[in-house]
């Protein structure tokens, strides 16, 4: 049996709301505009230019990034009503996630965890684990680079990098609002607004808010949400831009589940319950809430030069009543019997303080312009968790399934005390160039130096680490003929673990490497196709071992077990390739998708992290007819090979399955239109993961009606 209760994983760094604005510069034909309008051009420009520093913090379309780059534009968000990171996620080429539970969630790529978040090209390491249901409806877009990304990151692993890029204030005003209601009585609610304050268009602000009451196919489970997004900027002088903002997710679970359905029976048979059953009982909640308020100062030093400061304060509030169930000699068929209860009360408060800085600009030297970039950010981070241990509910459980919810009462609960904390100190220091050595021929060169401290417990064990290191960043891109890029590029990097060891002692860093070889091919309609091989390496990575209470003795009745998790660490490394494409077939028709294909293997040569899928295809596609503007349609295609995972009982299997989804819309007139989404479409049966013994069903069928009103 596999239970996670990881107190010193901070969440707050799940949803970092941290923020960094590519500045661009003024027109090209400056000495043209009259001088009264340069506050004017600065920060319309500014909004209008805005592009990914997401890969390497040059501001490098796709094209040019010598590394594997997907894009999800918030037109494919909405129209496909991806309105969490979890649906998002699952759409994308080379993304997997595995949901273990009904509220935390882990992402993976090209076989290992994705640990680093960003917002804005800006961020630091999360963790592997995400807590709650994240809204997507305050994004513009949502970047994937695939493979290590020393230059921005410096510190996590060499599976990729997220990267969300904030909606700003528009050069005019407008809003929408979205009023839905789905399967499952889900209902939904966005308005999004975005003014000028001033006549010239220096000033402008754009507010997003967001509720949503949604059910499950999950007995018990529900979920409430309430987001409310604010950003005004402006322009101070002539060579001054200013931005801030603030956010609040309050993110609301009940009958929500700690663990989950166990899969296999005492005997080695595989489980197969239905779609509907679950472990929670009626009282369980999981409460999170996150508030973000950042600031932002642009300077326009010249037309090459700007530096840019952020400040972000972030703070992270998390409350929970979880029920817990497990097995000693497994659960048996015939009978149903053999489940345990294990109750959990839990807080959290993490709060961190950010400061970036950046310069970032232009040169020429030896008859060629160069980028470059160079940076400082400096991170603090307090965490908290607090463990309230229940007075009741360590119940032998009744016959499953088949439970109501009520075979356990709310137990009371002990005062709280702390079970761990953790202070961190992150400054990072870095740099990058992208050198144009011939008109065909570009390299980047970079490197970050992280200086990273923890002072931590958890349960008592010291999980204080002290790490500094360098990463190195190496890239080129070759254009052989026009519009055919060949790539490579190099990164390792490093990730401090949390965990802890047979002998009660953090299992130190694990170290990683990325390779990546490939070509991208441009079109004249801008449609992308790119091909790549790609290399990945991980040592001293985390595995499992079990639980135990530190006192030399295996207790039989489980009873008092499960105060460390114990892991161990192993080196794994993938090879694989990825195809890619992206942008417009033609006037009618635009795709986004992918086939990524990977093996991985253990030290000794044998597979490894078999719950990981080996195949995925994943596909969007847009119709646009020209007999109709007023129609719009999408299909949505995602397929993974079969997956395993051998447990002490035996192994659990899941077969290869593909989903197919989709949308109509029809615009009623300029400013109004209903869509219809469906997801699941042929009700196909399939397990949220493999990467514990325990899961739950995906969603079976899944529709909702959307009524849009554009002003």
């Amino acid at each position: 049996m596999t239970m996670q209760k990881i107190f010193a994983l901070s969440p707050i760094v799940l949803a970092l709301n941290l923020h960094a604005q590519s500045a661009s510069s003024a027109t090209n034909d400056t000495s043209k505009v009259n001088e009264d309008d340069v506050e004017v051009i600065r920060i319309v420009e500014s909004r209008i230019q805005r592009i990914s520093t997401g890969a390497t913090g040059l501001g490098l379309d796709s094209y040019d990034t010598p590394q594997s780059v997907s894009i999800v534009e918030d037109d494919t968000i909405a129209n496909y009503q991806l309105n969490d990171i979890n649906n998002l996620f699952r759409h994308v080429t080379g993304i997997n996630i595995d949901r273990t539970e009904t509220d935390r969630t882990y992402f993976n790529s090209r076989g290992f965890d994705i640990t680093s978040m960003h917002v804005d090209g800006s961020g630091v390491p999360f963790g592997n684990i995400f807590v709650g249901d994240m809204d997507t409806a305050i994004y513009e877009r949502v970047e994937f680079i695939r493979g290590s990304n020393g230059l921005i990151t410096g510190l996590g692993n060499p599976s990729g990098t997220v990267n969300y890029v904030r909606k700003r204030p528009k050069n005019e005003s407008a809003g929408n609002i979205d009023l839905t209601y789905g399967r499952w009585s889900n209902m939904r609610a966005v308005a999004d607004v975005s003014t000028p304050l001033t006549e010239s268009g220096s000033w402008a602000a754009r507010a997003v808010v967001v509720h949503q009451d949604k059910g499950s196919w999950l007995n018990l489970y529900g979920n409430t949400r309430n987001v409310f997004y604010g950003v005004v900027d402006g322009q101070l002088g002539d060579a001054v831009t200013l931005t801030f903002g603030y956010s609040h997710h309050d993110n609301n679970a009940e009958g929500n589940t700690w663990g989950a359905v166990p899969q296999i029976y005492a005997d080695g048979t595989q489980a197969d319950f239905p779609v509907s059953t679950t472990t929670a009982m009626n009282w369980t909640y999981w409460d999170t809430l996150n508030r973000n308020a950042f600031a932002e100062v642009s300077w326009f030093i010249n037309d090459n030069l700007n530096f840019t400061s952020k400040l972000n304060h972030i703070n992270y509030e998390d409350q929970s009543e979880l029920f817990y169930t497990y097995w000693s000699t497994g659960l048996d068929r015939e009978t149903g019997l053999g489940l345990l209860g294990y109750p959990g009360k839990f807080s959290a408060e993490d709060e961190t303080l950010i400061w970036d800085n950046t310069l970032q600009g232009n040169f020429r030297a030896w008859g060629k312009e160069h980028t470059f970039i160079v940076g400082i950010s400096l991170a603090d981070s307090d965490t908290s968790d607090l463990d309230s241990a229940a007075l009741s509910g360590f119940d032998v459980m009744p016959a499953f399934p088949g439970w109501t919810g009520n075979e356990v009462s709310r137990p009371e609960w002990a005062a709280p005390i702390e079970a761990g904390f953790s202070v961190v100190q992150l400054n990072r220091y870095y740099g990058a160039m992208q050198l144009a050595v011939t008109d065909r021929l570009d390299l980047v060169l970079g490197g970050s130096f992280i200086d990273y401290e923890n002072e931590g417990e958890s349960w008592g064990a010291s999980t204080s680490t002290t790490e500094d290191g360098t990463s190195p960043y190496l890239g080129f891109t070759y254009e052989a003929i026009d519009n055919v890029n060949f790539y490579g590029s190099y990164s390792d990097i490093y990730q401090p673990q949390y965990y802890l060891n047979e002998d009660l002692q953090p299992l130190g860093s694990a170290e990683g490497r990325s390779y990546e070889v490939g070509v991208k091919t441009r079109f004249d309609n801008n449609f992308l196709v790119s091909f790549a091989l790609f290399r990945t390496e991980q040592e001293n990575l985390y595995e499992f071992l079990g639980y135990d209470d530190g006192d030399g003795v295996d207790d039989e009745d489980y009873s008092d077990d499960f105060t460390y998790a114990l892991y161990r660490g192993v080196t794994v490394a993938s090879n694989g390739f990825e195809v890619e494409v992206s942008g417009p077939l033609n006037d009618e028709w635009s795709v986004l998708g992918g086939l990524t294909v990977l093996n991985m293997r253990d030290e000794d040569g044998g597979d490894a992290r078999t719950h990981i899928p080996r195949k995925t295809f994943k596909l969007l596609a847009d119709y646009a007819p020209q007999w109709n503007e007023d129609v719009n349609a999408g299909v949505s295609v995602r397929w993974q090979s079969e997956v395993y995972a051998d447990t002490a009982f035996g192994r659990i299997e899941q077969d290869s399955y593909g989903l197919v989804g989709g949308y109509i819309s029809y615009a009623f007139h300029e400013q109004l239109s209903l869509s219809l989404n469906v997801d699941n479409i042929f009700d196909e049966e399939y397990l949220g993961s493999l990467l514990l013994e325990q899961t739950f069903a995906g969603s079976p069928t899944d529709y909702s009606v959307t009524l849009r009103w554009n002003f």
